[in-house]
């Protein structure tokens, strides 16, 4: 499938230069080429379960290679990999999104994720996660989802947990028939229980993502053997329609009303 764009991308790992690009153009051309027409065909087959997504293009989804250099410390040209979003919006709407990573040394992959929200969003996250608690909960429970996919460990995240205190305690109705929030909510050892999360039941665990998280997502690995191998559009597909409902859970929580604190 990728065997020729994973040695393309090699080689531009090993000489990152605009002078080297230009050599190989039209072996960037074919490559580019190949990894659009794969997410033209995934993006016709996700528009078949998410109507969402019925309006974009290829174009809206795929980043570009060139990097933006200006205000980086990291001055190489070019990034080391292809990579695409589907979201409703397009790239940059930042809405919750199934990404699909390429990259060179088993460092493709593919996910679903939220990442560093807005504050009004991550207020709109936070209490949608609070208000369907249950629902959440069976996403972290469903066997299937979970045998495929892995919980992130956030990029951004909270030392403590002022800031959902602050959200409850301005929306206080956030809190209701939610029995684990109920149990230790504002005493003494509410916070070092959550921050011993892991050894915790999943419900527990996840009041710990309400009180810490600042990003949410599920992770599948590829390595170098799997995006070579001519079932790779299958995987993807299948990882595609297994996270779609957690995918729509989160844009509820998008497309809903905004809470202060």
């Amino acid at each position: 499938m990728f065997e020729i764009t994973l040695k393309f991308l090699e080689a531009v790992a090993r000489n990152n230069s605009t002078e080297r690009l230009h050599t190989y153009r039209d072996l960037y051309q074919q490559e580019k080429k190949r990894f659009a027409d794969f997410v033209w065909k995934l993006l016709e087959e996700a528009k078949k379960v998410n109507p969402l997504l019925e309006d974009l293009q290829v174009k809206d989804c795929i980043y570009r290679f060139n990097k933006d250099i200006r205000f980086s410390k990291d001055k190489k040209p070019y990034k080391e990999n292809f990579w695409a979003i589907l979201t409703e919006g397009w790239k940059k709407s930042w809405n919750p999104c199934f990404y699909f990573h390429l990259q060179p040394g088993n460092k493709s992959f593919i996910t679903w994720w939220v990442y560093f929200p807005t504050q009004i969003n991550e207020n709109k996250v936070r209490a949608h996660l609070l208000l369907h608690f249950d629902e959440r909960l069976g996403f972290l429970e469903d066997k299937k989802l979970n045998s495929f996919f892995h919980l992130d460990e956030p990029m951004h995240s909270y030392k403590t947990t002022a800031r959902l205190k602050a959200l409850v305690k301005k929306n206080p109705e956030l809190k209701e028939n939610n029995p684990f929030l109920d149990e230790y909510w504002l005493t003494e050892k509410f916070e070092k229980y959550v921050k011993d999360w892991k050894s915790k039941n999943r419900a527990e665990e996840l009041l710990a993502q309400l009180a810490f998280y600042k990003d949410w997502g599920f992770t599948h690995e590829l390595s170098d053997k799997d995006v070579c191998s001519p079932k790779l559009f299958d995987e993807i597909r299948k990882g595609y329609q297994l996270v779609l409902p957690v995918i729509n859970f989160f844009q509820d929580a998008y497309d809903g009303p905004e809470y202060q604190c």
